[in-house]
């Protein structure tokens, strides 16, 4: 792999094999370098990628989009042990990214203001979500009352106001965590789904309208973690999460999350 591509320099999934566990790359995005460097990474992009980047404005999403797919790459390509330039991504009957010659490798693609979350795994039943916490978003109860399910905004509005706006953002990742997961993006509804915590930590999911034909993920986690970010994994029990933060040349030591 060609090191000016790096992003950060060392990005070495190879002693975390997919098959054995699922893998979290958490990237902060530098948007200093937004206006700066942008070309350094387009020529790893394929022509349909390409064409997106160039429609997207501000210059900040643009950037949000150019190291999400810059980082899918680097690490795909990493597990798949070829050149990230060679992989060819198709969407399958409900939307879902999947690689054409590496049906073994799974994944699941996050990006917001601030980060780029990427799961890697070896069972199709993933998804991830990743949401900037600070600045507050000053609408988030309007986008409550749109998406969730009135029992949801029930529970919502019990929590104290100070509160209330992380417990907005740990619902809403672990919805659309949760409907990655299934594989059915938009075409199932946030509201079919909620979520609670057991007296012993753990998440739990009450499908409201469960698809016959999906396999439905059945274990999660939630979390808030470095430099401001709320992120939510939707899985299959049976497999290690080990988590990695990239910020910059810095790529933290692998962690185990739970």
């Amino acid at each position: 792999m060609d090191e000016a591509f790096l992003l950060p320099p060392t990005i070495d999934p190879l002693g975390l094999p997919a098959h054995n566990a699922v893998a979290i790359y958490l990237l902060e995005l530098d948007h200093s370098a937004c206006r700066d460097s942008p070309q350094r990474y387009l020529s790893l992009l394929a022509a349909l990628e390409l064409a997106n980047w160039q429609k997207i404005r501000p210059v900040e999403r643009q950037w949000q989009y150019l190291q999400s797919r810059v980082l899918q790459r680097l690490v795909l390509g990493a597990y798949a042990e070829c050149d990230p330039r060679s992989l060819t991504f198709h969407r399958d009957e409900w939307g879902r990214p999947t690689l054409a010659e590496h049906g073994e490798l799974h994944f699941s693609l996050s990006h917001c203001a601030s980060h780029v979350a990427l799961a890697v795994g070896s069972d199709s039943v993933l998804g991830v979500d990743v949401e900037t916490v600070v600045p507050v978003r000053s609408s988030f109860m309007h986008i409550a009352c749109k998406f969730f399910h009135p029992d949801d905004l029930a529970q919502l509005m019990e929590v104290p106001e100070e509160q209330r706006y992380g417990r907005f953002l740990e619902q809403w990742t672990l919805k659309e965590a949760h409907l990655k997961a299934l594989g059915l993006g938009m075409h199932k509804s946030m509201a079919d789904c909620r979520f609670e915590r057991t007296s012993a930590g753990l998440i739990v999911a009450h499908d409201r309208a469960p698809v016959e034909d999906r396999v439905a993920p059945n274990a999660f986690i939630a979390q808030r973690r470095m430099r401001g970010c709320q992120l939510a994994l939707a899985y299959r029990y049976g497999r290690p999460v080990r988590f990695r933060y990239l910020n910059g040349d810095t790529a933290l030591p692998w962690q185990d999350t739970s």
